[in-house]
C-alpha cells in the first residue's frame, strides 16, 4: 500500500552570500519586507510544514517556519547539505525545496511542480527553463533520503547531478520565465 502524498516545504538560505559581499540572501527586502518571510507564506499555501535551512540568523528565521534546520558541517557546505538535512527531519512524504534568491516565484508554478510529483511518487521532479535544470526548485520523495546519504557520504555536492543521477522528471517552463529571476546580485535585488 503506498503512502499517501504529504508535503513538507524547504527554503534554502543558508548559503554565505558571496555575491553579495557576504549578506544574507534570505534577509533582502522585496516588497518591503525580507523575502524569506514572502516566500515562507508562499511555501506555507502549498505544504504543511516550512522549514528553512539556514546557518545564521536562526532568531529572526525561526518566525517564518515551523522548523529550522542548519548544516552540521561549517563553511557553508552547498545546497545539497541543506536539502538532506531538511529530508533527515520532514514529516511530509515529499519535501518541495526553493532557494531564497528566486523572490518571483508564486504558487501556480509551486502547485503544477506538486502535481507532477503526485503524479510520479516515487521519482526526483525539478524545473526546467529551456534547456537549464533549475535543481533548487524541486520535489524530493523522503524515499531518496537514504539515497542522496550515500551520495553525500561519497562526495557528491552538486544538486544538479545528484538529480541527474537519479533520473528527475522536469516541469518544462519557458526559458524567460519572470518567476526565475535569480537575485544574487545587489542590482538584481534592487531592480526587483
Amino acid at each position: 500500500m503506498t503512502q499517501p502524498f504529504t508535503l513538507s516545504t524547504l527554503l534554502l538560505a543558508g548559503g554565505q552570500g558571496s555575491r553579495l559581499g557576504g549578506i544574507d540572501k534570505g534577509l533582502m527586502p522585496f516588497d518591503g519586507e525580507p523575502v524569506a518571510a514572502r516566500l515562507s507564506r508562499l511555501l506555507a499555501q502549498v505544504g504543511s510544514e516550512v522549514l528553512i535551512s539556514c546557518n545564521r540568523n536562526a532568531d529572526r528565521y525561526s518566525q517564518w517556519a515551523n522548523r529550522l534546520v542548519s548544516d552540521p558541517q561549517p563553511d557553508y557546505p552547498g545546497p545539497l547539505l541543506g536539502m538532506l538535512s531538511a529530508l533527515r527531519v520532514a514529516r511530509g512524504s515529499h519535501l518541495l525545496v526553493v532557494p531564497c534568491d528566486m523572490p518571483l516565484l508564486d504558487a501556480p508554478l509551486l502547485h503544477s511542480l506538486v502535481t507532477l510529483a503526485n503524479e510520479h511518487p516515487d521519482r526526483a521532479i525539478a524545473l526546467q527553463s529551456g534547456r537549464q535544470l533549475q535543481p533548487l526548485v524541486c520535489v524530493l520523495p523522503l524515499s531518496l533520503l537514504n539515497t542522496l546519504e550515500r551520495a553525500w557520504q561519497t562526495g557528491q555536492r552538486s544538486p544538479r547531478r545528484w538529480l541527474i543521477e537519479q533520473q528527475v522528471i522536469t516541469l518544462r517552463i519557458a526559458e524567460d520565465d519572470p518567476r526565475l529571476l535569480n537575485a544574487n546580485t545587489l542590482s538584481a535585488w534592487q531592480d526587483s
